[in-house]
Parts: structure tokens; C-alpha cells; sequence
């Protein structure tokens, strides 16, 4: 069997899914992970502005998107094409690499809301996945959550809450959480990503450390370890869970999060999960000295990678 997997570079966690492609199926992989394009030369980068200044058209996007599936011949051929993110191809290219398999499968990693794009992608694939709710309503996709992927526990973590995310409108009401949180002489580390060099003068907190690059996949995953509680602050754009309720779930870690709608999921357990809502002012002491109850075999098996993959193939 064949399968061809196209990925974006998501904080590597695309190797974990390599991986255990291979572990469940035993097939010939290829896999192409989405990078961003670099100007072969200075003339490229004028004549890119040029073009979007006179043309309205980005010859970036354009070359990016060839370069992408450059390596895919006219000869290829694959049983499966998986793709996550497909908005990384044009439609020309999706037409290409989509030609080349027999049966077609998407992944929406994010929601239509936060990328419209998505929408064109779709006569592209036979079967299509998403994590949100409302887009599975809307366009009539299978619902599929993300996962977990690491159950390796700490027994004796240093800090008490941790988040990394981006630094936008959700700053205020990490503020607030960690407000409530400092209040019980807990302790929290929170990075924040941003360009702003500005940002520890505009939002100062001993709590909270800007970085201006991601931290690498595997530096993460250490300070989850080291971590009692994940904080999960939802972008009020989507419903769907992100991969902090899953980090949490996987290492056996308590969440404090926003998601109001995790309620009603099977996993939900008010012990291990607390939801933070718009008229919150506190989160109980009793939450962070309660010990974590372990969820049922059947249900945590349910949300890992493993059987994320046996649903996206069909895998019995």
C-alpha cells in the first residue's frame, strides 16, 4: 500500500504522525511537509511586488505551491493522499496531487472561520475530517477530534499552570486567570509568541515570558511535563478542542479551560476539568489539591493518536 501525507510543520508534530502511519498500516509512505517559501533571488521578491501592487496577484502563493508538490511525478500514483491543512496548495496542485490517489482523505486542522480558504478545498476529497463542531454541521464533515500522543507521567512537577500560545486579544483574560491563580500561591510559567518587542512594556507580568519563535516541539513537551495543570484559553472563533485538552488527558494533568462546550464530551469530569467562564472571579483551591482521576481505559483510548489514525484509514 501507498500513501501519500501532506502536512504543514506544525511544532514537528507531524513526525509523531509519520510515525505511527507507518506502525498501523506497514506502507509505503511519502510524505511532503508544507514549509514556508523563501525568494529564490531579490528579482523574485520585486517581481512579487509588483504584481500584487499592479496585478493583484501573489506569485508567492503561486510558486509556493508548485514548489510543494515538486516532487510528485506524473508516474506517482497512491492508494491513499491524507492531507492536513489543504489551503497549503492551490487549486491547480490539490487537482494534481489529488489525481494521483485512489482515495482521497482531508483533515481540517483548524476552523472555517479562522480560514476561509478551506471552503474551496473541499470537491477536492472523498472523505473529510474536522475537530470543529460547527463546521462538521455546516459542510457536513466527520467529526474527529485531535489527539494525544505522549503518556509519560511526572510524578513530582515544579509548576503549577502552564500555557504557550500567541499573543493576541486573549491577553486579558490570561491576565485575569492568573490573577486568580497567583492569589492561591500557585505558581504559573505562560510564554507568549509575538513579533512585539514592545509587548513586556504593554502587558507586564512576572508570569508571563514573550518569545519572538516558537519553542521547539520537543522543549515543550518538557515544560508540559514539568507542569501539575495545562491552561487552555480557546479563541473565541472555534469550538472545537484544541491540543492543550489532549496534552492534558495523554500525561493524566488537570485543565483549566475555557471551552465551555467540553462539557459534552465523554472524558468530562469536573475533578480533573475546570471551565472557566465569563462571570469566573476564582478557581477553587480544592480543584488544585484534589488528585487527578484516571479515566476509563475504553474512553482514553478512544482520543489517542493510535486510534486517531485507525479512523482516518479504516483501520478495524
Amino acid at each position: 500500500m501507498k500513501v501519500l501525507f501532506l502536512c504543514p510543520d506544525y511544532f514537528g508534530i507531524y513526525k509523531v504522525i509519520q510515525k505511527e502511519i507507518l506502525n498501523q498500516t506497514s506502507c509505503e509512505l511519502k510524505s511532503i511537509i508544507f514549509e514556508d517559501y523563501k525568494y529564490k533571488n531579490s528579482f523574485q521578491k520585486i517581481q512579487n511586488f509588483l504584481a500584487k501592487t499592479f496585478l493583484k496577484k501573489n506569485l508567492k502563493k503561486i510558486w509556493a505551491s508548485k514548489e510543494r508538490i515538486s516532487t510528485i511525478t506524473e508516474d506517482d500514483y497512491f492508494d491513499f493522499l491524507f492531507v492536513i491543512c489543504p489551503d497549503f496548495l492551490l487549486n491547480d496542485e490539490l487537482k494534481y496531487v489529488t489525481e494521483r490517489a485512489k482515495k482521497r482523505i482531508v483533515y481540517f486542522w483548524d476552523s472555517f472561520d479562522n480560514i476561509p480558504r478551506y471552503e474551496r478545498t473541499l470537491p477536492f476529497f472523498d472523505v473529510k475530517y474536522s475537530f470543529e463542531p460547527k463546521d462538521v454541521e455546516k459542510y457536513q464533515l466527520k467529526q474527529l477530534t485531535n489527539f494525544y500522543f505522549n503518556t509519560e507521567r511526572n510524578p513530582s512537577p515544579k509548576n503549577d499552570v502552564f500555557f504557550i500560545g500567541t499573543l493576541d486579544e486573549r491577553i486579558h483574560l490570561i491576565k485575569k486567570i492568573l490573577n486568580s491563580v497567583e492569589k492561591l500561591g500557585k505558581t504559573s510559567k505562560i510564554f507568549l509568541q509575538t513579533k512585539n518587542e514592545n509587548a513586556p512594556k504593554i502587558h507586564p507580568s512576572n508570569s508571563i515570558e514573550f518569545i519572538r519563535n516558537a519553542i521547539p516541539f520537543e522543549e515543550s513537551e518538557k515544560i508540559y511535563d514539568d507542569s501539575k495543570i495545562i491552561l487552555d484559553v480557546q479563541k473565541t472563533i472555534q469550538k472545537g478542542l484544541t491540543f492543550r485538552v489532549f496534552d492534558a488527558m495523554g500525561k493524566g494533568k488537570k485543565l483549566i479551560t475555557t471551552n465551555e462546550d467540553i462539557i459534552n464530551y465523554d472524558f468530562y469530569n469536573a475533578n480533573n476539568i475546570f471551565i472557566w467562564k465569563n462571570d469566573t472571579e476564582y478557581i477553587p483551591e480544592s480543584f488544585f489539591d484534589s488528585p487527578y482521576e484516571e479515566l476509563s481505559t475504553e474512553i482514553f483510548e478512544k482520543y489517542s493518536l493510535k486510534n486517531w489514525v485507525k479512523t482516518i484509514f479504516e483501520i478495524k
